[in-house]
């Protein structure tokens, strides 16, 4: 505003010297015709005049500062009213001279925006003039006689109070339209979405330019402290050193501003006991007053302060204090929409991670859930991992269902190299047991392989280039089953959120596959099984049936009575045969509907196996085969009788069918607070492919029609069945061609363990 008043006081001055010109060149004229007598000396003046216009209105230009174009302005008018003096006393002319030169006093005071002291200057310049008339014209005294005087001089100095309620109105203008500009600028960087910080220091260097030496300060809320927001034009190191200002009672200016929610005005820092704490770095920098507001939401909650620092100590004026609102204001709306607008692009950040996540767990629904088969849904998920996550490689690691540990289950951005090496680790659970253990309680677990501490894991990451790593637990329920790895190689940056959101959809869709898979494998095993116990069945019938049938049918036919005997014993063997099939299968029935109970009681250990003994005597077997029990020893059990008694004739029975040549030998064992059964042969064996199968149910180590041994596949199923019920456990050695041992563990009675021989 001081360059746009300079400019005007300029543009007006050259404007009046232009037009100047026109009357001495009128006046000129005049005196040619009634001053001829001192023509060539008015001449001179009429020269100098001009010469005066011309070089005015060439040495005034608008590049010229306002406080050298004040003071050339009033050089110019001073010289042209010493010229006016000088044609008024040659013309002997006084009334016209002063009426000259008052003219001219109060034109400048009304048209020149220069203020009271230039206007003082030229006043001064119009007064020695006209004391100069009076000396030397003539008609002077009449004119300047009595109260001519005193009006000529209230005229003078009439101009200068006007020239100075000028310079007051234009100055109070000048100060609306640049508070106003300054404001419109700010508000259009609000609106434009100026970042936070440009707007706050464009806020800052606007309130600066109302005081010369006035310095302003916008701190920012956090919390219970305040931190530095703008400060252009405050020192670095006090700067500094307010940055993190507690918001309390007695915290210097801005720290109670904040607290108390109101201005706090601080005449003079060096006696203001708030200031205790900063006041020493303060003066050092010779800053002795501090006002400070309060920039305030529109709930009325503090969001930081604004503060204006003085070089002495005063208080601020009305200006002053309408100026510090204004400014505290505008800091509010600019804070609260800067905000505001991060808060609209957290949003809507948000919504786009939301749909690109809907997204690919839409694609990875799509392309899991369709799967029916366990290795298709492994190989799928390391795929769409890699893919949906737009990391280097990915893969899974599944737990062996009859083994206690984990292998890989698919890969996905591997060399084939590194693919096949992959596929080949085996990890046990020991050596993984820290990252189980997490994913047991967490959904997620990233991994920086430069943190890693255990030597081999950091060995098979590196052989792979994995430098950062993401893993997800694969459930069943609330069994983990296995993990899904997402990595990258060269990149020391974690997943994102967005990532790991995206990845813990996944392993929960894949999740649902596998399970769905197992389902369907489950049934079509189920499905295979029910097939071959047909086919078994049909076998297994068709062979007692046709025994009895033909022996019926020779009996029919009047059998010599010597014969008669072995008939019977033929068919009353198929009968049992047929009937030991029946219950099997009715068994079977019972447990699965859960009307087989057990009842427990307290069992004498020899009493059972003699019992056992006995009766396997009574039955006959392979004539190569031998049959022993081992002494037992003498403790009591607590199970069921009949059920762990059809669990060992089982198992009896099975040994004697598969070893037709050898020995059979039943033994049991006191094992801390269980008793162990074992029934060991030295039978055919069962091969390794299928002892993880034997106790399903309809399996025998041979399906076929051709196999050489009866049965349906139910005596196993029943027997491991039966022991659970029984609270107790049955495992199983075997190597094929050298026999098998079956050893069924249960838990001796509370009470009076020994018994007596």
């Amino acid at each position: 505003m001081a360059v746009e008043a300079s400019r005007l006081l300029i543009r007006r001055l050259r404007g009046a010297l232009l037009a100047s010109v026109i009357p001495v060149v009128l006046l000129g004229m005049t005196d040619l015709r009634y001053h001829p007598d001192v023509l060539a000396s008015l001449l001179v003046v009429k020269l100098a005049q001009l010469m005066i216009a011309i070089g005015g209105w060439l040495a005034i230009s608008e590049q010229l500062p306002r406080r050298r174009a004040r003071i050339v302005s009033a050089l110019v008018v001073s010289a042209a009213y010493a010229t006016v003096a000088v044609g008024a006393i040659l013309r002997q002319d006084g009334t016209g001279g002063a009426l000259v030169l008052l003219t001219g006093v109060l034109a400048s005071a009304v048209l020149l925006p220069w203020g009271a002291v230039a206007q003082l200057a030229t006043v001064a310049a119009a007064g020695i003039a006209t004391l100069g008339i009076v000396a030397w014209t003539q008609d002077a005294g009449v004119f300047l006689a009595g109260q001519r005087t005193l009006a000529l001089g209230l005229a003078f100095a009439g101009s200068i109070l006007i020239a100075y309620e000028h310079a007051r109105q234009r100055n109070a203008r000048d100060h609306v339209a640049a508070t106003l500009a300054g404001h419109t600028a700010i508000l259009e960087r609000i609106m434009a979405g100026a970042p936070l910080d440009v707007i706050l220091t464009a806020l800052v260097e606007m309130v600066e330019r109302h005081a010369d030496g006035m310095l302003c300060s916008v701190l920012l809320r956090d919390g219970d402290v305040l931190r530095a927001g703008a400060a252009p034009s405050l020192p670095a190191d006090y700067r500094a050193a307010t940055d993190g200002v507690p918001i309390g009672p007695d915290v210097g200016s801005c720290g109670t501003a904040a607290y108390r929610g109101e201005l706090v005005v601080v005449v003079d820092i060096a006696n203001d006991p708030r200031w205790v704490a900063y006041r020493d770095i303060a003066l050092a920098h010779g800053l002795r007053a501090c006002w400070s507001a309060p920039i305030l939401a529109r709930d009325r909650s503090v969001l930081g302060t604004l503060a204006m620092y003085y070089s002495e100590p005063r208080p601020p004026d009305a200006d002053d204090l309408a100026l510090i609102e204004t400014a505290a204001h505008l800091a509010g709306v600019a804070i609260e929409r800067s905000r505001g607008e991060e808060a609209l692009a957290i949003s809507r950040r948000q919504r786009e991670d939301e749909a690109h996540v809907s997204r690919a767990l839409v694609q990875a629904g799509h392309e899991m859930l369709t799967s029916l088969t366990t290795p298709v849904v492994l190989e799928r998920l390391a795929r769409l991992a890699a893919e949906l996550l737009d990391c280097d490689c990915a893969d899974t690691v599944v737990r062996l269902p009859e083994e206690d540990a984990f292998v890989t289950g698919s890969a996905h951005g591997y060399e084939p190299a590194h693919r096949d090496a992959l596929e080949r680790v085996r990890f046990a659970r020991a050596s993984i047991a820290p990252l189980l253990a997490s994913l047991t309680t967490r959904s997620v677990i990233q991994i920086r392989t430069a943190a890693v501490t255990d030597p081999e894991a950091v060995r098979l990451l590196r052989a792979f280039g994995i430098t950062t790593s993401m893993y997800v637990a694969l459930r069943r329920g609330d069994d983990l089953i296995g993990f899904l790895s997402a990595a990258y190689r060269g990149r020391e940056e974690p997943f994102s959120d967005r990532q790991q959101r995206i990845a813990v959809g996944v392993a929960q869709l894949a999740s649902m596959a596998l399970e769905n898979a197992r389902l369907v494998e489950e049934t079509k095993r189920a499905s295979q099984l029910k097939t071959e116990f047909v086919s078994t069945m049909s076998h297994e019938l068709r062979t007692p049936l046709s025994v009895i049938m033909g022996y019926t049918d020779m009996l029919a036919d009047d059998a010599p009575a010597s014969q008669r005997a072995g008939i019977l014993a033929k068919i009353r063997g198929s009968s049992l045969e047929l009937l030991d099939m029946i219950e099997a299968t009715l068994n079977v029935n019972r447990l699965d509907a859960g009307k087989d109970q057990p009842i427990f009681e307290r069992l004498s250990v020899p009493a059972l196996i003699e019992g056992l003994a006995s009766d396997f005597a009574a039955l006959p077997h392979e004539d190569g085969t031998v049959l022993r029990w081992e002494p037992a020893p003498a403790v009591a059990i607590r199970s069921d009788r009949r059920k762990l008694r059809m669990v060992l004739k089982n198992l009896v029975g099975n040994a004697l069918k598969f070893t037709p040549r050898g020995e059979v030998v039943v033994a049991c064992v006191e094992l801390g607070e269980t008793c162990a059964f074992t029934v060991r042969d030295t039978g055919v064996g069962i091969a390794p492919a299928q002892l993880p199968v034997i106790f399903d149910m309809f399996r025998q180590g041979d399906s076929s029609d051709a196999r050489s041994y009866g049965g349906v596949g139910l005596g196993l199923y029943i027997v491991r069945r039966l022991v659970t019920q029984l609270g107790g456990d049955v495992t199983v050695r075997s190597e094929l061609g050298r026999g098998t041992a079956f050893t069924v563990t249960v838990p001796l009675a509370a009470e009076a363990l020994r018994v007596s021989a």
